[in-house]
């Protein structure tokens, strides 16, 4: 079985200017890569959103000392044969990871046609959460792979857990 080669990794708490950095970077690892800009855009758009969602929940954390210091999120980009890996890690409050779970098998559960409905109604129903969002960036990340979302929640304590994301591009 061939070894994942890794092309982006980030560990660490994120920021305006970490989502910068790592877009630069990634855009001169594609290119190095020989990767073609139709995939290289869909994966930018796809990593924008999940370091977004990862900068979003960090407030939900940032008081508590242990998780702040031990539970570090992550982002990785890795390359498998001919497909690439968006993957990341990062701290959420367990009452909103159930919310986020249904949220996600919703999606997983539509065709592509159903998805770009889905993304219509949700924009126009204008039910956002108080940080802003409303799902759009889950339904964009499953239309731009073409592929259900991964992910998992891993119990860290009574009020956190691990949430961890993998979205998958052939």
């Amino acid at each position: 079985m061939q070894k994942p080669e890794n092309i982006l990794e980030y560990r660490g708490h994120v920021t305006f200017n970490t989502i910068g950095r790592l877009i630069n970077i990634l855009k001169l690892r594609m290119v190095d890569k020989g990767v073609e800009l139709f995939l290289y855009k869909r994966m930018l758009s796809v990593m924008i959103e999940v370091l977004e969602n990862i900068y979003k929940n960090s407030d939900q954390y940032k008081d508590n000392q242990y998780i702040s210091k031990n539970i570090i999120p992550t982002f990785r980009i890795d390359r498998e044969g001919g497909a690439y890996f968006i993957n990341s890690t990062n701290p959420i409050k367990n009452g909103d990871s159930l919310v986020l779970g249904k949220k996600i098998e919703k999606i997983n559960n539509t065709t592509q046609a159903e998805l770009k409905l889905l993304y219509r109604q949700t924009i126009s129903n204008g039910h956002f959460t108080e940080k802003g969002g409303a799902g759009l960036g889950l339904i964009e990340m499953a239309k731009i792979s073409g592929n259900p979302i991964q992910y998992k929640f891993e119990p860290i304590d009574d009020e956190f857990s691990l949430y961890k994301l993998t979205v998958k591009f052939i």
